[in-house]
């Protein structure tokens, strides 16, 4: 049966972003003998050697040793041998995390607050470790941590699989919320822990425990430095990376695990923050640090391998994908629209160089490398292919990737395909993330390019900017944000806009609208209520209003503790700027979402009511911060481009 015609809000969402049938989470297995990675809902397993696939299942999360995965969902744990294809399903019902030991011998899991251990065959389960009050969990990491930090684990084996280190999370003092479905007015809301900016977060501590329940505390200030940021136990003992609650410093620590106590393997400060890098801190097989810092001197994320800057000043490190014997592999940037993958063996090699985002790892005896450029991506293991299958958007991608303006903000332009020259002017749209932790202007088919291109089509010049606070441009550039996150990222997209301007010549900057999501979504309100003789138009999807009822780990970062700056929060907020709403504005706010919660559009909404404003809201009820409905997605796309031709007047094409 043949699909009927579609146009490309309803492929965008029938294909959940463009990312059915492509392959993401890449890794490599603990022995570099396989490699791993998620397509069309399902984790597989592809054997470097011979090039075969193996699917093994649906995977909320997976661990890997000699060649056996553990896989848990929803429903339940399962240990399968990737060399015979066996599958054991453990008798234990569903957990909260699991993690397979170096050996391939046992299990360790978290559920209902407590720590255990089971065989890989469902044998020898017991206990090492009880909750000792209602909001404490062993082996589980806590919000801020998963949401903000990176940090999906809480469970580390050491490598003999003989001891574990574990996080305890005690939320007892975390401010509790609830979150209600209005359309189910009889169902009891769920009780979620959220440490909002400037209230108590968890308080989280480690504990080296032996299979037979022994345990020692592992010691650290950890009333001075409260976040627990990384770990790993790679060597002889565990490392880990904690930070204090502004952010500005980070001990690198390693534990005695007989008893506890806690070396300082080094001491990192900086003006604004400091970050810990995805990969870091580890060690090499021989016991040297692996860590990525900044260097002051030249304004440069730097590869530390021991106690010495290895890569050179103007490489922008951003992440440890693999530490073998084969070497470091990383990934890091000179151009910001580009990554290249390295490694460092004692010298760095260049392992890719096509314009592009390349990614990889290497193990003893495997590559891995995932490439991908604007006309196509190439993933090979050991020189043999691994197919990705996403489905091409109905439209040709047809971008142009531009350096605007006097700070040569990368810019991606989308122009109407069918405008020619003295055809009337374009209105514009802005379309950005702009903000800290990502960035959205990237050389390669990104899934979100398709909705620009489609925007474009339906008659606009649409135009995404990566401004000051996002990565790929030093350290700097990402701080130029600390204590004030609206003014530069905005400046910044005025800058694009005008840039592009220039060097087109045909955009009617009288009709200029701005759409987002979560950051950009707050950015989007902020440009039509402080810049209303630029932005004529905004939708504002899961916009944050209120910079205090934001996570205090991910907010503290950029302003500071609410109580010590209140000014910055206030400056950075929409709700006190409300009555200066001039132009049509359309929130949007699943009214399920966790990370930005409905409130900050609520509120916003109701002050807009109150000062008399006109605005528009759509809210969607069960929808998180990531909307999963496939209809919901079409048709908000369909309401998004229909405000757009009402406010700016734009003609609906046929």
């Amino acid at each position: 049966m043949t699909r009927p015609p579609e146009d490309l809000p309803r492929q965008f969402a029938r294909t959940r972003r463009f990312t059915a049938g492509a392959v993401t989470g890449l890794a490599i297995d603990s022995t570099g003998r396989y490699a791993m990675f998620n397509r069309s809902g399902s984790l597989w397993a592809v054997d470097a050697a011979r090039g075969r696939e193996q699917r093994l299942g649906p995977a909320d999360s997976y661990s890997t040793a000699l060649a056996r995965v553990c896989l848990r969902t929803a429903e339940g744990v399962s240990v399968t041998n990737l060399d015979t294809g066996d599958r054991t399903d453990l008798p234990i019902g569903a957990v909260d995390a699991a993690r397979i030991d170096p050996t391939a011998t046992m299990i360790a899991f978290a559920q209902g607050g407590a720590l255990e251990i089971v065989g890989v065959d469902g044998s020898e389960r017991r206990t090492l470790a009880k909750p000792d009050g209602e909001a404490v969990n062993w082996g589980v990491p806590e919000f801020a941590a998963s949401l903000s930090m990176g940090r999906e684990s809480a469970i580390w084996w050491s490598p003999s699989g003989d001891q574990l280190l574990v996080a305890r999370v005690d939320e007892s003092r975390v401010e509790l919320r609830h979150l209600a479905d209005p359309t189910r007015p009889d169902a009891l809301p769920k009780r979620i822990r959220y440490p909002r900016a400037g209230t108590a977060n968890a308080e989280v501590t480690l504990s080296l425990i032996a299979l037979d329940g022994g345990r020692v505390e592992v010691e650290w200030d950890n009333v001075e430095f409260e976040y627990l940021v990384q770990a790993s136990w790679t060597t002889e003992k565990p490392l880990f990376a904690v930070q204090s609650r502004d952010q500005r410093r980070v001990l690198l620590l390693e534990a005695d695990p007989a008893t506890g106590e806690t070396t300082v393997v080094r001491e990192v400060t900086d003006e604004q923050w400091v970050d810990v890098q995805p990969g870091t801190p580890t060690r090499t097989a021989d016991g040297q640090l692996v860590w990525i810092e900044r260097d002051l001197s030249c304004d440069t994320n730097r590869l530390v391998v021991g106690t010495d800057f290895v890569t050179p000043p103007g490489l922008q490190v951003a992440e440890i994908r693999s530490v073998s014997q084969a070497g470091i592999a990383l990934l890091a940037q000179t151009e910001p629209t580009e990554t290249q993958l390295y490694c460092y063996d004692g010298d760095l090699r260049a392992l890719t160089t096509e314009p592009g985002v390349n990614d990889g790892f290497v193990a003893d005896s495997t590559l891995l490398l995932d490439c991908r450029t604007m006309n196509e991506r190439r993933i090979m293991i050991n020189g043999r292919p691994i197919q990705s299958r996403p489905e091409r958007p109905h439209l040709e991608l047809d971008v142009e990737l531009i350096k605007a303006g006097p700070d040569e903000l990368r810019t991606a332009v989308f122009r109407p395909s069918w405008h020619r020259p003295g055809m009337p002017n374009l209105p514009v749209l802005l379309n950005p993330y702009a903000g800290p932790g990502f960035q959205l202007v990237m050389a390669h088919p990104a899934p979100y390019y398709a909705v620009s291109r489609w925007f474009a089509e339906q008659g606009f010049v649409v135009i995404s900017a990566d401004g000051r606070g996002t990565p790929g441009r030093g350290p700097a550039y990402e701080r130029a944000v600390h204590g004030d996150v609206k003014t530069p990222a905005l400046d910044d997209q005025i800058a694009a806009l005008r840039g592009v301007a220039e060097r087109y010549g045909d955009l009617d900057l009288e009709r200029v609208a701005v759409r987002g999501w979560s950051y950009s979504g707050f950015l989007a309100a902020a440009a039509v209520i402080h810049r209303p003789d630029v932005f004529h138009a905004g939708i504002a999807g899961a916009p944050v209003t209120d910079q205090r009822q934001y996570d205090s780990y991910w907010k503290e970062r950029f302003l500071g503790h609410p109580d010590e700056e209140p000014e910055a929060y206030r400056r950075g907020s929409l709700l006190p700027y409300a009555t200066e709403l001039t132009r049509p504005l359309l929130i949007v706010q699943g009214l399920a979402d966790t990370n930005v919660w409905s409130s900050h559009a609520l509120r916003l909404s109701g002050a807009l009511s109150a000062a008399g404003k006109q605005h528009e809201l759509i809210v969607l009820p069960g929808e998180g911060h990531s909307i999963a409905d496939e209809d919901t997605i079409a048709n908000l796309l369909y309401r998004e481009l229909d405000f757009l031709q009402r406010s700016l007047r734009v003609p609906v094409r046929d």
